[in-house]
């Protein structure tokens, strides 16, 4: 479905100045016509067909400028989308979560629940101005944090803010092979302790569609 709404958006946007310069075209070529025929010159027909070329003129503008303006909101939404992935607690979270996956095999998503039960054991002890700070070094706060961004992204993409190019174009299989691999089994244990199953499938639904439209289908096309 995603696919099919972004051919027709594609389509759409192609069209539409297509038409529009036809629409240019003809009514310029009819006034000509009109004009040097030699017949009865009819004041209505002229001011009829400039109109239409005028409109169709402004029509053609309006979308040049508009699509310069859909690139400078995409230009400004991916170069956040990259500041945000460069930043160095980004990378720090990245890099623990990879590290955690590497240590525990296959027991990782239980490993990780203990962990979470017992740091928040901790934490619950502490005084409330050391808090904070304690949450911000733990495993779970450094999933939360990745988790956020790439459902941020899964949305941008969803909503075709995001084109599928410039995705796999600024993130490559192995920056996104994190979603399968880690988020997905960690974010299904920890979500369906607290949300509706139906809801937990919807969102993760919108991380694996994010993965596969990347990577599965680049790796089909290579």
């Amino acid at each position: 479905m995603h696919g099919f709404r972004s051919i027709t958006t594609s389509t759409f946007d192609a069209l539409v100045p297509t038409l529009l310069g036809a629409a240019l075209l003809v009514s310029c070529s009819l006034l000509a016509w009109h004009t040097l025929a030699g017949g009865q010159f009819e004041v209505h027909v002229v001011g009829e067909l400039l109109l239409v070329a005028v409109l169709s003129l402004e029509g053609v503008i309006a979308v040049r400028h508009l699509r310069q303006a859909r690139l400078d909101s995409l230009h400004q939404v991916l170069m956040a989308a990259r500041r945000d992935y460069g930043s160095a607690e980004m990378m720090l979270a990245l890099v623990t979560l990879w590290r955690f996956r590497q240590q525990h095999g296959d027991q990782f998503v239980q490993v990780y629940l203990d962990t979470w039960r017992r740091d928040e054991e901790r934490i619950a002890l502490l005084p409330p101005s050391e808090q904070v700070a304690a949450v911000r070094g733990t495993l779970h706060f450094h999933r939360r944090l990745v988790k956020e961004f790439y459902n941020s992204l899964a949305g941008l993409y969803e909503l075709h803010v995001l084109p599928k190019e410039m995705l796999c174009t600024y993130w490559s299989e192995a920056e996104l092979r994190i979603i399968p691999e880690i988020l997905i089994p960690l974010e299904t244990a920890v979500a369906h302790g607290l949300r509706a199953e139906r809801d937990v499938d919807g969102w993760l639904q919108r991380l694996r569609t994010l993965y596969d439209d990347a990577c599965v289908g680049k790796s089909l096309a290579a």
